[in-house]
């Protein structure tokens, strides 16, 4: 069964949508690990975006930051093949391996490690477009 995927544009879609959303949801933590590191102290509470957006638009932003990746990811290639679909497989299955590793090394070493689901999803994606990013440069 071929799955169907979206036409090459929504390539640049998608990371447009991405790049925007990704700088409104992580303004402000961008902020304080930037000026913790030039005060060389602990700096916390950088409120610009959230006080110019509010909470719940940030939080929307960060979810759409994750569909824009989504998007990016089921865009065509300019040349779609046999090849491709079979990097796309191969990307997918190691991407997944990855994180199941990680997770697991992450709940053993530390009971009291809270992360939220975004988290996980979304360098699942991270990591799915980096192994095939680098699979299709090496062949």
């Amino acid at each position: 069964m071929k799955m169907q995927i979206l036409p090459n544009w929504y390539k640049k879609i998608g990371l447009i949508l991405f790049i925007i959303s990704s700088i409104i949801s992580g303004g402000d933590d961008f902020i304080d690990g930037y000026m913790t590191g030039y005060t060389h102290t602990f700096h916390q509470g950088s409120d610009i975006f959230k006080t110019y957006f509010g909470a719940n638009t940030i939080h929307f932003f960060s979810i759409v930051s994750i569909v824009a990746l989504l998007i990016y990811m089921l865009a065509k290639e300019k040349v779609e093949d046999d090849y491709i679909n079979k990097l796309r497989l191969e990307s997918y299955q190691l991407a997944s391996m990855v994180i199941l590793i990680i997770i697991i090394l992450l709940y053993s070493f530390s009971e009291s490690l809270k992360l939220n689901l975004d988290d996980f999803i979304t360098s699942f994606m991270y990591f799915y477009l980096i192994i095939f990013f680098i699979k299709k440069r090496m062949n």
